[in-house]
């Protein structure tokens, strides 16, 4: 397997979240597969959320220390 790098933003992971839950409204039930790939993307949204608050957090923390 070949890995690629590939930088997606909170709000990518957000969309594509989005579409995965209006594609099921219309689908009468996810496969496993389906279901283990949109666990996959959520956590990878948490995941990004998560270290932008903590970079968020460190930058707010700098700034108040420089003045």
């Amino acid at each position: 397997m070949m890995g690629v790098h590939v930088g997606l933003t909170i709000k990518d992971c957000k969309n594509i979240l989005l579409w995965y839950e209006l594609y099921f409204k219309k689908k009468n039930k996810p496969t496993q597969a389906d279901m283990n790939t949109y666990t996959k993307i959520k956590a990878f949204a948490i995941s990004e959320k998560e270290e932008d608050d903590r970079f968020s957090r460190l930058v707010n923390r700098s700034t108040r220390e420089d003045d």
